[in-house]
């Protein structure tokens, strides 16, 4: 029985940990944001924080700076950056991001699964509609990207 308490707890652990995606220092403007590629096996792995196909999203107050803590806990290479529009785009380089520095390296050819956490930082402008999208290539057409909006009424950045 304690075995079965004990499993169960990590479980729930397990999940309470998951959500918390985002983290928001309101005296600097500043939200940091967890973004696991490939967690979980939905969409095949070709997904962020197990979303998909812009199911899920970041919202970002109007003018505050992110920290993108990216992490492939997936299996195939991956990367991430946020481009303008609500499709993804067929190829994707740096200058397709919506924002300065708004990407990861090796954006085209991926960061190996089990790799160390990269951190970006990049500062939001206007309020607008936005996308997380995987660079490589297929991996965005193929569903993995969630939505980035930039809100001009949000006080805290959150996951959607």
């Amino acid at each position: 029985m304690k075995k079965i308490l004990f499993v169960a707890g990590l479980l729930m652990l397990g999940q309470a940990s998951a959500a918390s995606y985002v983290s928001n220092d309101a005296a600097t403007k500043t939200a940091t944001i967890t973004v696991n590629a490939g967690e979980g096996g939905d969409n095949g792995g070709l997904n962020f924080n197990g979303a998909d196909h812009g199911k899920k999203g970041f919202v970002i107050p109007a003018g505050w700076t992110v920290k993108m803590v990216f992490k492939n806990v997936g299996m195939m290479p991956h990367s991430a950056v946020v481009t303008k529009g609500k499709t993804p785009l067929s190829s994707i380089t740096e200058k397709d991001a919506a924002f300065a520095k708004a990407y990861t390296s090796k954006l085209a050819g991926g960061i190996a699964g089990g790799s160390k956490a990269e951190t970006v930082m990049f500062k939001v402008g206007k309020a607008g509609t936005y996308n997380l999208v995987c660079g490589v290539p297929g991996h965005g057409l193929g569903g993995q990207y969630v939505g980035f909006m930039v809100s001009g009424t949000a006080k805290t950045a959150s996951f959607e």
